[in-house]
């Protein structure tokens, strides 16, 4: 067909579908939904990944995080008095020295000292999770202070009472002040804030994965500080009751030479804790592992997300046909007329699917609209992030022309397959 006739033949369909403002929109509704709906879908998909693939970064991709956990089985060896218990579980020094001499995918073995201890200011008291950590943590995890400064190799080897603390400890403790130079109680002992991190609390597996308490505020000091102020020993008196319990490590940080070591160096530290805990007291985690199970969870979401989506376009598509099948109905004679004056099988045929192609067309438009005021409104009342690439957008309106050229197939071979003379004698 030449460029000239196409283009007539466009013309019409527009004018036609012009002359019915109202259905044509109606028409279009299934169009403009299902497309915004896949745009927002994989927009907010998208987002979701990006998130949680920044989370598990945060722990690093090459680490492996081991934490001692106490085991249900765990039973009190004090039997002269029924009110005092003593427990012993957990990592052991000899752990990280075994793991660091016999595992040679190991590049580094970073311990951990976590404590449960109340922060005092004045009369001001606030429950925090205490962490002693090696100088290099706070670097390998992205802790950056907003203010002041972290600890250093210096303050580890003069085992300084210093701390650098998170914003939310700040917040409760309602220092107005400056906090970096002030003085505050861990316990018995008293700490100079040096640091306040810029970064937010930890949130879902993360938290889990550093055992780090949900409600608790952190307060990072050396790990040398830690082991002398606090040591191995806990003590917790409530209800009458007491009970004392030894961990020598509560967490270490494996770091593997590469990523691609990772899951066999996993299987190295599994195989040395089995030997060394015949109870199950220590749990290993894999943010590797993590990523990948989240990304197979986001990629069966995604594939829901769009079925659903494309049901609204499939929902369109027959909206589509059906429209198209009246109005071939009310066009009859029109239809019999042009096929009087010349008009071919495959003239009446091309013209009702530009009509159908316009309406996936612009109802994909409309609808690509409707997709970016939906995902902009998830992300102000949801507090979602969301990522909407360029070829959503293509993808988008690539199904939308498709179903609605699907759909007027059958409409426009029925009109183009009516017999001129019934169609001319149609009233």
């Amino acid at each position: 067909m030449r460029l000239e006739a196409f283009g007539e033949v466009l013309r019409l369909g527009l004018v036609n579908l012009l002359r019915n403002k109202l259905r044509t929109f109606l028409t279009m509704l299934g169009m403009i939904f299902g497309v915004g709906s896949v745009i927002a879908m994989l927009s907010v998909g998208a987002g979701a990944r990006r998130e949680i693939l920044a989370r598990i970064q945060k722990l690093g991709i090459n680490n492996i995080i081991v934490h001692s956990i106490k085991p249900p089985e765990e039973t009190k060896t004090d039997t002269q008095e029924e009110n005092r218990w003593f427990a012993k579980y957990g990592l052991l020094f000899e752990d990280r020295e075994l793991l660091e001499a016999t595992c040679p995918s190991v590049d580094r073995v970073l311990p951990i000292n976590l404590v449960k201890q109340p922060v005092w200011l004045g009369s001001r008291r606030v429950n925090a999770a205490v962490m002693g950590v090696l100088p290099e943590h706070l670097s390998m995890f992205h802790l950056a202070v907003a203010r002041g400064r972290v600890f250093n190799e210096v303050d580890a080897q003069e085992r300084k009472q210093v701390c650098v603390v998170r914003r939310g400890l700040v917040e409760d403790l309602q220092l107005l002040d400056d906090p970096v130079g002030m003085q505050v109680h861990l316990g018995n002992e008293s700490y100079e804030i040096i640091g306040v991190l810029a970064d937010a609390r930890f949130r879902s597996h993360t938290r889990e994965a550093l055992a780090i308490d949900e409600h608790a505020q952190d307060v990072y000091i050396p790990y040398t500080t830690s082991m002398r102020n606090f040591g191995t020993m806990t003590y917790i008196q409530r209800a009458g009751t007491q009970e004392m319990s030894s961990v020598e490590l509560d967490e270490m940080i494996v770091v593997a030479k590469e990523t691609s070591l990772v899951r066999t160096t996993a299987r190295m530290i599994e195989a040395v804790l089995r030997h060394n805990h015949k109870k199950k007291d220590y749990e290993i985690v894999v943010p590797l592992l993590q990523l990948e199970q989240q990304e197979q969870i986001q990629s069966v979401f995604n594939a829901v997300m769009i079925v659903i989506a494309a049901i609204s376009l499939v929902v369109g598509g027959i909206g589509i046909a059906n429209i198209m099948l009246a109005t071939i109905t009310e066009r009859t004679r029109e239809i019999g007329i042009r096929r009087a004056m010349g008009a071919r099988r495959n003239d009446i045929l091309l013209q009702f699917l530009t009509e159908t192609a316009a309406i996936g067309v612009v109802g994909g438009l409309f609808g690509c609209l409707f997709g970016f005021v939906a995902v902009r409104a998830v992300v102000a009342f949801t507090g979602w992030q969301a990522l909407t690439e360029p070829y959503y957008v293509l993808l988008a309106l690539s199904i939308s022309c498709l179903v609605a050229i699907a759909a007027g197939i059958y409409p426009a071979r029925r009109a183009a397959r009516m017999d001129p003379i019934g169609a001319l004698r149609y009233q």
